[in-house]
């Protein structure tokens, strides 16, 4: 008698196809909690809300929107604004499902920015001005993922002391590098919650585009991190120090 192996070949198939998905979704990760003052804020509250796809998936179009927030929901009125004070520390803590348990592969080597821009500009135009970069350590051959992923997902940030007060944007990022060896392969991992920050402070530092401050060809951006490296150029503009 013989039996087709068509049907177990198709399951076979399906089951891997499936795998795949799952194993991709898990190396994923977005920003899940904000913690003010030590205290945890509850799951995504103050952060531009994400679909599940949009959760699951990274930008890699480095023109389009998207990269500002990875949300198509940028209307201000959809996300709660959490008060800080100017100089204090809030730690952002990212995850790939839900706000606990693994933060992001640890194959998607790279560095961690934050950004911050008014909320009047809901990020349009040239506002975005960095307050944090980590990328590469050539002695420790470690990156900003290594940290975070040893770190339970929490970054501290502090908040420049001098800026005026207002409304705020802050854009969390981690670019994963595992294929960015090809042209496109980088894949970007952007969200924003949004801050009312108080204080004295009177300045409104520089800001750059996002979209547009990237390019595709960036060394940061176009790099193969399976070589050995001796250094390695953060993208985008230097960190915001005070005037």
């Amino acid at each position: 008698m013989t039996f087709s192996t068509a049907p177990v070949s198709l399951t076979v198939a399906v089951a891997l196809c499936l795998l795949s998905l799952v194993l991709t979704a898990q190396a994923h990760t977005y920003l899940s909690n904000l913690s003010i003052n030590g205290t945890r804020l509850p799951f995504g509250k103050c952060i531009r809300p994400l679909s599940a796809s949009q959760r699951t998936f990274p930008v890699q179009d480095l023109t389009s929107p998207d990269l500002r927030c990875r949300t198509t929901d940028m209307s201000p009125s959809s996300t709660d604004t959490c008060g800080i004070t100017a100089g204090s520390t809030i730690t952002v803590e990212w995850h790939h499902n839900g706000d606990q348990g693994p933060v992001i592969s640890a194959s998607h080597k790279g560095p961690c920015m934050v950004y911050m821009a008014p909320l009047e500009s809901n990020g349009e135009g040239n506002v975005w001005f960095k307050i944090f970069e980590d990328g590469y350590d050539s002695k420790s051959k470690k990156w900003c993922v290594d940290k975070l992923i040893n770190n339970g997902g929490k970054l501290n940030v502090v908040i420049p002391k001098d800026i005026r007060p207002g409304g705020y944007l802050l854009r969390t990022e981690i670019m994963a590098l595992h294929n960015a060896r090809d042209v496109g392969g980088m894949q970007d991992y952007a969200n924003c919650a949004q801050l009312q920050v108080a204080g004295s402070g009177s300045k409104t530092p520089k800001g750059v585009a996002i979209p547009g401050v990237y390019k595709a060809d960036d060394p940061g951006i176009l790099v193969n991190i399976y070589k050995k490296l001796s250094e390695y150029p953060i993208p985008g503009p230097s960190v915001y120090t005070g005037a």
